[in-house]
């Protein structure tokens, strides 16, 4: 039985999925006119929330139905782009080491479309209690609300949780 919680990001934590966000975007942006470098969107968009880092990519003030457009045009494109993302397999021994006494969790702003393709795509979507997605809070990160929902789902504490991340917005 599982006592504690082990939640972890999803994009650049458990799979560097940069390079497959990158290129999903700039072929979404580029459909709208504008593009997004591999360099830049690792620097100043990985981890972040589309509705705050498109904005600055797109001109500075587009409207909400363009910005909605990039990101369903994005998430279009991500499947044919999972090649280029790689597993963290140094985590995912950390992880199978602690299966057996601990819960895992997936905490990602990502769409739950992205994040369950991505995660089918390496076959491990089985290993994770819950997967919680920008779909299931009202406050993305860096508000701590998906971790605080995966500890009070399982009841679990802070003292008795591990959170592995790699952003400063997840941080």
């Amino acid at each position: 039985m599982a006592v504690k919680l082990i939640a972890s990001d999803l994009d650049g934590t458990l799979l560097d999925t940069v390079p497959a966000n990158a290129a999903s975007y700039r072929a979404a942006l580029e459909e709208m006119d504008f593009t997004v470098t591999d360099e830049y969107y690792a620097a100043s968009c990985n981890g972040g929330h589309y509705t705050r880092f498109l904005r600055p990519l797109m001109g500075g003030d587009p409207c909400d139905a363009d910005v909605e457009r990039v990101h369903d045009l994005k998430k279009q494109y991500y499947a044919a782009n999972m090649d280029i993302a790689r597993k963290n397999e140094a985590l995912f021994v950390i992880l199978e080491a602690l299966r057996p006494t601990h819960y895992l969790a997936v905490i990602t702003t990502g769409s739950r479309q992205n994040a369950t393709e991505m995660l089918d795509h390496f076959h491990c979507t089985d290993w994770f209690d819950l997967i919680l997605t920008q779909e299931d809070v009202v406050n993305n990160k860096p508000d701590p609300e998906g971790y605080l929902k995966a500890m009070a789902h399982f009841g679990v504490d802070a003292a008795h949780t591990m959170i592995f991340e790699d952003s400063a917005t997840g941080l």
